[in-house]
């Protein structure tokens, strides 16, 4: 599907697939999941290679970043959201010429949606390096927000890991296993989540420069001065996600040591359970042995005797423990 936008207008305009030319006032094109028609068509308008998925999927940076006639080839990685699925990565491309921008993608992004809602309000700059940057922008404050809500979430986690409550402490062994195996998972998701922030302001940490350099020759002053603040944005955004792939790891290794905590309590008390247990199992053993020749047998209170005995000699054990401490 293909959408056409201009400075002049505050919506999409209106472009036929088989048209010879594209109407000059517009500078932005939008190509989600384009069909083979679309394709032909912007080839045949524009006298360039539309790139294709397994193009803008490659992860050298001489084919997410190149120059061929006039029009610069970029490509990064972005985050999108399947419903009922946890967020993924999907290519998004950019053709970028003085006049105009062509962006490729094949998912759904918020970025998108946000700019095309925001045109009702405010049109888009003349120019192609004008919309990159509308575009760009949207996508680091999205990117920001959703570290943002990473932040919060860890520090969610982090207080139901290490803020001991009285509720957590009456946890059965299951509920315990239960919890921690969902903390792990919350803080796995979120990890994972980082890595592909990081994915995603890699490919604009490179793009930016890249934009800056090749474009240089019509790139106006305001245009400039935000390439510079957008990548002094990014970079304070990698050293926040650094810091938040830092938190993650931590709270996961955290995590694993209380399990292998309630692990160790629950080998403490099996272990200690045999212990008190086998003294009175030999004793029990032994007076239940069938010889001819037992003394005890002939005993008027043997039976109660060998009850006694067998009942001290589990509680001596069980009070040792206890005076221990490791019961």
């Amino acid at each position: 599907m293909l959408s056409f936008h201009s400075s002049a207008a505050k919506g999409a305009v209106s472009v036929a697939t088989d048209a010879k030319t594209i109407p000059p006032e517009v500078n932005w094109i939008d190509a989600m999941r384009p069909d083979a028609q679309e394709i032909a068509f912007l080839e045949r308008a524009l006298g360039i290679e539309v790139p294709t998925f397994a193009a803008l999927s490659e992860i050298e940076s001489s084919r997410r970043l190149r120059s061929e006639n006039d029009w610069l080839y970029i490509s990064i990685p972005m985050i999108y959201q399947p419903e009922g699925f946890i967020p993924g990565l999907t290519p998004l491309g950019f053709v970028l010429s003085k006049d105009l921008l062509l962006t490729v993608r094949f998912k759904p992004m918020k970025a998108f949606d946000d700019c095309k809602d925001n045109l009702a309000k405010q049109p888009l700059q003349p120019g192609g390096p004008g919309v990159l940057i509308n575009l760009v922008e949207l996508i680091v404050d999205h990117a920001a927000d959703i570290l943002e809500g990473i932040a919060g979430d860890l520090d969610h986690l982090s207080e139901l890991i290490f803020g001991a409550s009285k509720a957590s402490a009456r946890h059965g062994p299951r509920e315990d296993s239960d919890r921690l195996r969902t903390l792990m998972q919350k803080i796995g998701r979120n990890g994972d989540l980082t890595s592909k922030i990081e994915d995603l302001l890699l490919g604009v940490a490179r793009m930016l420069p890249f934009v800056a350099t090749n474009a240089a020759a019509y790139l106006e002053a305001d245009i400039r001065a935000k390439l510079k603040s957008l990548q002094r944005d990014v970079a304070s955004l990698n050293d926040y996600e650094t810091n938040l792939t830092g938190k993650s790891h931590f709270l996961l290794d955290a995590t694993l040591g209380l399990t292998n905590i309630e692990q160790n309590n629950i080998f403490r008390i099996l272990t200690v359970v045999s212990v008190v247990g086998i003294p009175p199992t030999f004793f029990a053993s032994m007076w239940g042995m069938n010889f001819k020749n037992m003394p005890e047998l002939e005993w008027t209170y043997g039976y109660e005797f060998s009850l006694c005995v067998i009942a001290m000699s589990a509680l001596i054990p069980f009070i040792w423990f206890k005076w221990r401490g490791w019961w």
